[in-house]
């Protein structure tokens, strides 16, 4: 699924980038940048967008109608409060840019009943994580490895900032290095976890909530 997008910012370089960090990301396509809401509005009513890049502070009008991208941080629970979809601070580094867009991706998907996902740079390449195939995740230092049934990914990415992209009804962290996927999970034993044909360790300090979320 590729997401069709547009940028709005007063601001030519903020704008240079959004579209900067989008052409390294497979799944998004900057169709349109401007620079001021009206031309927006004017753009939304010819055409059908996924999603839309708004900054808020602008001299020619306000953002928080169709907002996502933003020099103040005193903005965001406003923002929330209008159920944006995530809040950028400026400068946006690519990873953050990333996870924001996957975050969308993964919305998109549910609204397409498809099976939600996500996209991690292995090596050199961008790669669909399809959270229904994926078994267990693995942490070591500051790489993440994910283990589906047919192959596994790598990426640098720490256990928390996995967890923030997971959705959380489906996906448990039974200890400090890994988190498992509730549907894989076919046997519980005291200190330890059969996923798929893998033991798993199950930390005491996670016992408690993963037979509450397990056994309910």
């Amino acid at each position: 699924m590729i997401l069709q997008a547009i940028a709005i910012d007063d601001e030519p370089a903020a704008l240079k980038v959004i579209e900067a960090h989008a052409a390294k990301i497979p799944f998004i396509e900057i169709k349109e940048s401007l620079t001021r809401p009206t031309e927006c509005l004017a753009y939304l009513q010819l055409n059908e967008i996924d999603l839309v890049f708004l900054d808020i502070a602008m001299p020619m009008g306000s953002g928080f109608d169709l907002f996502f991208v933003t020099a103040y941080p005193d903005y965001a629970v406003q923002g929330f409060q209008l159920r944006a979809l995530d809040y950028l601070l400026k400068p946006v580094s690519l990873s953050r840019f990333l996870e924001a867009c996957n975050r969308a991706l993964q919305q998109a998907e549910k609204r397409h009943n498809e099976s939600p996902s996500f996209f991690i740079k292995d090596g050199y390449d961008w790669v669909k994580v399809e959270l229904n195939k994926v078994q267990y995740i693995r942490s070591d230092t500051n790489l993440l490895f994910f283990h589906q049934v047919d192959r596994t990914l790598t990426t640098r990415m720490t256990i928390s900032k996995a967890l923030e992209l997971l959705p959380s009804e489906d996906f448990i962290r039974v200890h400090k290095s890994y988190i498992v996927a509730a549907h894989a999970v076919r046997k519980i034993e005291r200190h330890q976890l059969t996923v798929g044909k893998e033991k798993i360790p199950l930390a005491g300090s996670y016992k408690e909530e993963v037979q509450k979320r397990l056994l309910r």
